[in-house]
């Protein structure tokens, strides 16, 4: 019988050994050109996992002890406005990993969103980011999203900008679009006119999965399934 047990447990692990050398392929885009890399799969989980507890441990070492989503977002969108640059001009535009994104510690107009949403859902913020379009259809702008105390609020990371109601609360979609708002920003005047994009932001009900919150187990193990059954 301890013999059957022990070849039982040897052709497991063999076996489990063999599933996570099959070959599996992940995207990078470098210049806005797309990549296909084959890796391990058992590299790939792996990969997967380090960059979910490493979000983690960022995302608490920044927002310390905040008391509530406020304070959490202001803390996370500060932080992503100081320590992501602009990609110089010389530089590749790299496009795969969210948090390669804050190791390399320059993004593209995009990206500086989807740090910035990414790390709000891992503070327990419902967050997303989209491109809006231009009144005239000809410029985009990407724009985060985030749901705090029941309203959807605007911000664009990239700037350092996001918006205050009469009260000085952040400002809901619908705010913002009547036009009853203040401008906050971190570092001094933008260089748009928001103006031109607000009449094309979306109601949003609810965020949906998206890039910024399937960064986590439970949330990509949703997506995957999701996209199996299509």
């Amino acid at each position: 019988m301890k013999k059957l047990i022990w070849v039982i447990i040897i052709v497991f692990i063999a076996g489990l050994i063999a599933v996570f050398n099959v070959d599996v392929n992940t995207r990078q885009g470098v210049n806005y050109k797309w990549h296909t890399i084959k890796i391990p799969l058992g590299l790939k989980i792996l990969d997967f996992f380090d960059r979910h507890y490493n979000y983690k441990v960022l995302v608490k070492r920044i927002i310390k002890d905040s008391k509530n989503d406020t304070e959490r977002a202001l803390k996370i969108f500060e932080w992503t406005y100081k320590n992501i640059r602009r990609t110089p001009e010389d530089f590749p535009v790299i496009d795969d990993h969210v948090w390669h994104i804050i190791v390399r510690g320059y993004g593209v107009k995009d990206q500086y969103s989807d740090v910035f949403t990414t790390l709000c859902n891992y503070a327990g913020i419902e967050a997303f980011y989209t491109c809006i379009r231009s009144s005239s259809q000809k410029q985009k702008i990407a724009l985060s999203f985030l749901k705090i105390e029941g309203k959807w609020s605007v911000f664009d990371p990239y700037r350092g900008i996001y918006f205050k109601n009469k009260d000085g609360d952040f400002a809901s979609v619908e705010e913002i679009k009547s036009g009853a708002i203040s401008m906050e920003s971190l570092g001094g005047k933008p260089d748009i006119d928001y103006a031109v994009y607000f009449c094309n932001l979306p109601s949003v009900k609810n965020a949906g999965l998206n890039r910024a919150n399937i960064q986590s187990p439970l949330n990509r193990l949703l997506y995957e399934l999701k996209k199996v059954k299509k």
